[in-house]
């Protein structure tokens, strides 16, 4: 891993502006919705906002949780994308309704909805929640209305896609599901396909037993990629990720060492998908705190844990090691009350 800033500036942010959720996922990497919700005010907010301007990302992700639950999503949304920052919102689709459909469209560059299973019993058991396919579904038909609305009108508006996290749970059916979802929703842009990635609550040994795919899968998921693009309508790109390459050993995982992700309060991870955290950028210059970061990844202890990671399993292992010994007190307290956390139920 790299070190220097210089060398290593930020790229992209995550911004996780709250940990409230209406489901609960059985790979949640923030462990949403079974946390207090740590969302900021409106003030704080503008001060966290006024930092990611200063760092010039790429671009930046709302993600949480369920950024929709935040009252001033928007705003922030606003004020980035007028610094010409992209915004992307990740959202599970419960909360949408057609007033919220046109705000995501004056004010974010991409929405994308998280759909984990090909049918509304195997969706919903990985997201913890009755009802929770049924209503991702409306929420890409209203989003898609609200695009094709804008469109005939030439005004501005998101690009609509999709995230399919995959488990065991939802490996069934999913050439006919790419085939129906994009000829159901006209103006979908891309289905983006990946095995989930162990760490949060998908780090546990019930979940990496259960649900996390291994290498003989993993390989036939990717090898699926061209068959499902031959299914998709309506020109949707659809990609298939191997997740692989972003095991701490590989040499294509420097594509994440220039990620930071901002918890809800504005405290900053170490490491984008670990709980270690480094300061809080309402208290701090996030310069400082960048520099804090890309040392801890260089920790005897960290390069330890992640410097011969070959799998997924293995880098289960890996995070649950630097989670337990770099998480906060209630880090810590939190990941032992998960007791068998990790598997998706009916």
């Amino acid at each position: 891993m790299q070190s220097d800033a210089a060398t290593t500036p930020i790229s992209r942010i995550i911004w996780d502006l709250t940990y409230a959720c209406p489901l609960r996922c059985v790979h949640c990497y923030s462990e949403s919705g079974r946390r207090p919700a740590r969302t900021l005010d409106r003030a704080d907010m503008l001060r966290v906002v006024d930092t990611i301007v200063g760092c010039h990302p790429e671009r930046i992700s709302f993600a949480g949780g369920e950024p929709l639950l935040v009252r001033w999503w928007d705003e922030a949304a606003r004020i980035l994308t007028s610094h010409g920052i992209p915004v992307t919102v990740f959202v599970s689709g419960w909360l949408m309704n057609e007033t919220l459909a046109g705000k995501l469209a004056d004010s974010v560059t991409a929405v994308t909805v998280s759909v984990d299973g090909p049918d509304a019993a195997t969706h919903d058991a990985v997201r913890g929640r009755r009802g929770s396919f049924a209503r991702a579904m409306r929420a890409l038909d209203q989003l898609d209305r609200v695009k094709r609305e804008r469109g005939r009108a030439d005004g501005p508006c998101f690009e609509l896609g999709m995230d399919y996290t995959m488990t065991r749970t939802g490996q069934r059916d999913l050439g006919d599901f790419v085939e129906r979802v994009s000829s159901r929703f006209g103006s979908l842009d891309y289905i983006r396909i990946g095995a989930a990635m162990p760490v949060g609550l998908a780090q546990e040994e019930r979940f990496v037993r259960d649900e996390l795919l291994d290498d003989r899968e993993l390989d036939r998921l990717l090898a699926s990629g061209p068959g499902l693009q031959r299914r998709a309508r309506n020109e949707v790109e659809v990609t298939v990720e191997d997740v692989r390459c972003f095991l701490p050993s590989s040499e294509m995982s420097g594509e994440t060492a220039t990620i930071a992700q901002i918890e809800p309060d504005g405290a900053l991870r170490a490491f984008a998908i670990y709980e270690a955290k480094v300061g809080n950028v309402l208290e701090e210059p996030i310069a400082e705190l960048w520099q804090r970061a890309l040392a801890w990844r260089q920790d005897p202890f960290v390069l330890a844990q992640t410097g011969s990671v070959t799998s997924l399993s293995e880098w289960a292992r890996a995070t649950r090691q630097l989670d337990r010994r770099y998480g906060s007190a209630a880090d810590r307290a939190r990941i032992a009350r998960r007791g068998n956390a990790g598997a998706a139920t009916d």
